[in-house]
């Protein structure tokens, strides 16, 4: 047991990632929360693996340190969109993404995000879920 102190740490400066219900292969499920905020954690270690830390001292990391997760997104079907911010100042280096040379640092993992990713060629979402395959769109 123990006691919260008076003042809670002040963080200006937060490194965002991003996960949508997507797993690592692939697989859409429809509106898991849980897949996506797993997917913002490993595309967390992933990134900061690249600064010199093992994938372990990341997960070790993203255990004490006073990050934020947050369900950002459930209204985009099929995609539930969570978020994982690590306040910047705890790092002992620049973690930040380069302003220089971005397609060779796009090239090495880090991608943008295409849009209307869920569209369908009726022009609306369809959720693609095994329990939901005799909806009807």
């Amino acid at each position: 047991i123990f006691e919260i102190g008076p003042v809670e740490p002040r963080f200006s400066e937060w490194l965002v990632f991003e996960g949508l219900s997507v797993d690592e292969k692939g697989e859409q499920h429809y509106l898991d929360a849980t897949i996506s905020y797993k997917m913002a954690v490993l595309k967390c270690i992933k990134y900061l693996s690249q600064f010199g830390y093992s994938e372990e001292q990341v997960y070790l990391l993203l255990s004490a340190c006073p990050c934020e997760g947050r369900i950002s997104g459930i209204v985009d079907v099929p995609n539930a969109v969570c978020t994982l911010a690590i306040p910047m100042s705890i790092f002992d280096r620049d973690v930040r993404p380069p302003t220089e040379n971005v397609l060779e640092y796009l090239a090495n993992g880090i991608r943008r995000v295409e849009r209307d990713c869920c569209i369908s060629i009726e022009g609306g979402a369809i959720p693609v879920d095994s329990r939901l395959e005799d909806w009807q769109v």
